[in-house]
């Protein structure tokens, strides 16, 4: 049985460590919220990493610092973790897909199963696949409009203000802690259909992958194919998951390519597929080696994480006692919003009932003014 490619173990070593970091902060964000809201102080800290999960926050937080020069305090891990994802993409073509997410992860799991089901994944029809992947344009256009357009400057700075932004973060992890059972059957149908379907999701309906792919058609590393050294064998076009004839390709510019180069894993001819650069003269064989591609995207997204933490742009500035006294009540109204107006604790008339001086907390020691 002959090796595995360097690049899918590189790629896969990659996913699974991020994989392994999801499930830590799920738990260890879970036993915080928890503890919060049964009225104990919790013996772990509040993870930042979770804010990841937040694209739509970090999208609201990136026009507000792009407006006012200033990074939301409430949630500023979200908008790092936004800016280092859309870096990603604009450096190497929509490369968090497949390195990164962790739904990528799954979808690619959930493929596999059913090669070994049925011995092959369904492809749609074109007349059917392209109106399909339309679907995920129209999502991220209907957020895009929501964050760029619908609101002024002044609503998102009350809206990233609001006790419901504040909580947003417990929110997310109570909607999949509890879900209804409307989530479970869509969740359900999408496990499902990802396993006879191929990327069900990402290449249908995910808007951050519309995103990433707009900005993708950017960036200067992209898979490309030297004409003069192809064998025209094919084999590049029967393993790409995103469904495109590479074997006709210059340079795969499709908002589909995610970069994953199991095309450059299965290519005979070295140097043939390869991430290049833009306007580099075919003759002088100028290419990243696969692993260095996905180390470079990686890297980059570190790298603006890093830059957050070492700044002070990391944590959120809302105090343990805080969520101690919100989280509680996390199911009341105020921790609503209707067509993206949030409510406010002047309008919902609790202003009296926050204390003017929070004590401070420690995770896992109640303020002494609390006990």
């Amino acid at each position: 049985m002959s090796r595995p490619p360097r690049v899918f173990v590189a790629r896969r070593l990659v996913q699974w460590s991020m994989a392994g970091v999801i499930v830590i902060l799920g738990i260890r964000f879970g036993l915080w919220v928890t503890a919060h809201m049964a009225g104990r102080w919790p013996s772990v800290g509040r993870p930042p990493g979770v804010e990841g999960f937040l694209p739509i926050d970090g999208m609201l937080a990136f026009r507000h610092w792009l407006l006012s020069g200033q990074i939301d305090p409430i949630h500023p891990a979200a908008l790092a973790v936004f800016l280092g994802i859309c870096a990603m993409s604009l450096l190497v073509a929509k490369s968090f897909c497949s390195t990164l997410c962790p739904v990528g992860l799954l979808s690619e799991l959930l493929g596999r199963l059913g090669i070994r089901l049925v011995g092959r994944n369904l492809r749609l029809p074109r007349w059917l696949d392209l109106p399909l992947r339309s679907l995920k344009f129209l999502l991220f256009g209907f957020f895009a409009w929501a964050v760029w357009v619908a609101m002024s400057p002044g609503q998102v700075q009350a809206f990233l203000e609001s006790p419901y932004a504040k909580m947003v973060d417990a929110k997310m992890w109570l909607f999949f802690a509890h879900p209804s059972r409307l989530t479970i059957a869509v969740l359900g149908v999408l496990v499902v259909g990802s396993i006879f379907i191929r990327d069900l999701w990402c290449r249908y309906l995910c808007p951050y992958g519309a995103l990433l792919g707009a900005l993708g058609r950017l960036a200067p590393f992209k898979v490309t194919r030297d004409p003069e050294l192809c064998t025209d064998c094919r084999g590049c076009t029967a393993v790409c998951p995103a469904q495109l004839k590479v074997h006709e390709m210059g340079r795969v510019a499709s908002i589909e390519c995610t970069s994953c180069q199991d095309c450059v894993a299965v290519c005979p001819v070295e140097g043939c597929l390869a991430i290049r650069p833009p306007l580099v003269p075919r003759r002088k064989r100028l290419w990243l080696r696969p692993a260095m591609g996905i180390a470079l995207a990686v890297g980059l997204y570190l790298a603006i994480l890093l830059g957050f933490r070492v700044t002070g742009h990391w944590n959120t500035s809302i105090s343990e006692a805080e969520y101690h006294r919100r989280l509680p009540e996390i199911y009341s109204p105020l921790y609503t919003h209707v067509g993206g107006m949030a409510m406010t604790e002047e309008s919902a008339g609790l202003v009296s009932q926050a204390p003017k001086d929070e004590p401070t907390g420690v995770p896992g020691r109640a303020p002494a003014s609390m006990k």
